[in-house]
């Protein structure tokens, strides 16, 4: 058990008044708050709160134990702000990043950080799974997608919007859609989610009108950048954020279509690292320079923040392979003579 973490899971859900709000103010899961703490009533051999329908409320030992508690944070921030500007942070930042978002939206910025903060060091990896937050040893990752529901620390940075595009020598020889059902005609190049899933089940709206596709995956792969440079070089028709394309976008050798509809299940900007580490100085200043870089609070991209879709948190992987398969051959063996 991480005690001093259990401790601040316990302080901070009788301060907000019930698992749920420690939970979100804290940026993990309800049940991460509420087993820890669980855990540490365990270890201390004592009932901390009374768990009811109507809520929590601290039991006679608890009150003292939270009493005790309070007086030493208090004592903590008295200390932090006699030291002042001694706490300068300092110390090696080991930050990891998708490779997308990191040369989009991160590295044109990352002199500002090093300028501002001299004596932090950046040591950068590249990520494709929140696994690798352990496994590689990160302190914080750069991540597009959908927030975890485990027991992690996130910071919401900013929406992204996703684009449907080809090659101008693609769609002069096989013609732009003029409709979303158009794309089941056309040759797509498909990513792959960093969970296994196939993301080949398209979905628009337009004036509260719906339409999902389920398109024709020519070329399955999670490295963004290669269906980009397929789809450059005119393979197919690639759905992805607006910001990893804006120079392919900007310079003609992809063009967008289909504007006038939304394409739905865009993914959202955020960093990720261990609750333990929040009070980190040098984790902090990194994600101040995140917010100033996405351009969005942590409060408004929350307000923001579209749902999961519907696949988001199942268990995929060779099952989601074989129905994507499946679905190709079979459409393969009906055009065949």
């Amino acid at each position: 058990m991480d005690k001093l973490r259990a401790i601040e899971y316990f302080v901070r859900t009788v301060e907000a008044g019930s698992f749920g709000a420690a939970a979100r103010s804290l940026d993990v899961s309800t049940p991460a708050v509420s087993q820890l703490v669980g855990t540490l009533e365990r270890s201390l051999g004592i009932a901390l709160l009374h768990r009811s329908p109507r809520g929590i409320a601290l039991t006679a030992d608890g009150r003292r134990y939270y009493e005790v508690l309070h007086r030493l944070t208090d004592d903590l921030r008295d200390i932090e702000r006699q030291l002042g500007p001694g706490l300068r942070p300092r110390g090696t930042l080991t930050v990891g990043m998708r490779a997308g978002v990191a040369q989009a939206c991160v590295m044109p910025h990352i002199a500002r950080f090093l300028a501002r903060y001299p004596e932090v060091d950046l040591i950068l990896k590249p990520v494709e799974t929140l696994e690798e937050v352990d496994s590689q040893d990160l302190d914080i990752a750069v991540m597009t997608g959908w927030a975890p529901n485990r027991d992690y620390a996130v910071r919401m940075l900013g929406n992204t919007r996703s684009v449907i595009c080809a090659s101008p020598d693609y769609w002069r020889r096989i013609g732009e859609p003029k409709d979303p059902d158009d794309l089941r005609g056309h040759e797509c190049l498909v990513l792959r989610s960093s969970g296994g899933t196939l993301l080949d089940r398209w979905v628009f709206e337009r004036n509260g009108e719906r339409r999902t596709v389920d398109v024709r995956a020519r070329v399955l792969s999670h490295q963004s950048t290669w269906i980009q440079d397929a789809a450059c070089a005119g393979a197919g028709v690639i759905r992805v954020a607006d910001f990893s394309v804006q120079r392919h976008l900007a310079n003609g050798l992809l063009v967008a279509t289909l504007a006038d509809w939304e394409v739905l299940e865009s993914p959202m900007h955020f960093a990720v690292f261990r609750a333990r580490q929040r009070r980190s100085r040098v984790v902090r200043a990194f994600l101040d320079f995140l917010v100033e870089v996405f351009g969005a609070s942590q409060a408004d991209a929350a307000t923001r923040q579209p749902g999961r879709p519907e696949w988001f948190g199942r268990v995929h992987g060779r099952q989601s392979m074989h129905a994507t398969v499946t679905r190709i051959a079979g459409a393969r063996a009906n055009r065949r003579p």
